[in-house]
């Protein structure tokens, strides 16, 4: 017998979750706040559609792609409705695990590092996990049994499965994620109607996770406000070391500060490779 998951939220994350685990012989319950996506997910071929969490019994797990925000309440709805096993699919945890301190056995956080400043249904893909790393956060209450069913969840979308504490995770998204984010919307916010014309594919590529929804972003940096913090002073202080450079024209020191980003970068080929990334 197939393994039987509810997605509630069918977003791009959420709809691209039904659509790689349908493909992969789960049977899939689809749940969302406006029920005409729940239809359309299930008119794609993507599930069973929900008109309720209470017609949810059957799942085993629960996948919650709500925005940030609205992840507690969610999975309080579901805990209630169902005896699944709860996981999801936001950028932070350490104020989730906090705010779900009550349901330790029923709720493990984890997050795909997969996504695109698209958003809602009509973009998703079956494909859009497929070689991703997704980081599962369990805490002392965890079980290895719980632990298990979730990673099988995401690596039957052809996700690699990495563990990490709620807090080390947080830290390291910041750096990994939310920074790149912040940096990018910085770029942009930048470019001057003077400047627009002559921008290219530098500016493109530095630019596109900008695009994203601005409601979004704003749950993910105030969830993970410290460890963001942070990683912002980490970038100016850093930024402040080229500026002095420049001052005092000192090309040695300003191809060391360039040769730093160089090497972050192939950290980062070397396990993610050259071509595109989402």
């Amino acid at each position: 017998m197939s393994r039987c998951v509810l997605i509630s939220g069918l977003g791009l994350m959420g709809g691209s979750l039904a659509a790689a685990l349908s493909a992969a012989g789960w049977r899939v319950l689809l749940h969302h706040h406006r029920f005409e996506v729940t239809q359309a997910a299930a008119a794609r071929g993507w599930g069973e559609a929900l008109g309720g969490l209470e017609q949810a019994g059957a799942a085993q797990l629960a996948v919650v792609c709500t925005p940030i925000s609205a992840i507690p309440a969610q999975v309080r709805a579901i805990a209630a409705a169902t005896s699944a096993l709860i996981t999801d699919v936001g950028s932070t945890k350490g104020r989730l695990v906090r705010e779900l301190s009550d349901l330790p056995s029923r709720y493990l956080g984890s997050h795909p590092m997969a996504g695109s400043h698209l958003h809602g249904l009509e973009h998703a893909s079956p494909d859009l996990y497929r070689q991703r790393t997704t980081i599962i956060t369990p805490v002392a209450a965890s079980s290895e049994a719980a632990v298990a069913l979730v990673s099988a969840l995401w690596q039957a979308v052809g996700c690699r499965v990495l563990l990490l504490s709620p807090e080390i995770h947080d830290r390291v998204v910041a750096q990994a994620s939310h920074l790149p984010h912040i940096l990018s919307s910085a770029t942009a916010a930048q470019l001057s109607a003077t400047a627009a014309p002559v921008a290219a594919t530098g500016f493109r590529d530095v630019t596109r996770i900008a695009a994203a929804a601005a409601p979004l972003w704003a749950d993910i940096l105030l969830s993970n406000g410290a460890a963001v913090q942070e990683a912002i002073s980490a970038a100016q202080a850093h930024v402040q070391v080229l500026a002095a450079a420049l001052a005092r024209e000192d090309r040695a020191a300003i191809e060391a500060w360039l040769e730093q980003g160089v090497a972050g970068r192939q950290r980062f080929e070397a396990i993610q490779g050259p071509g595109p990334h989402a």
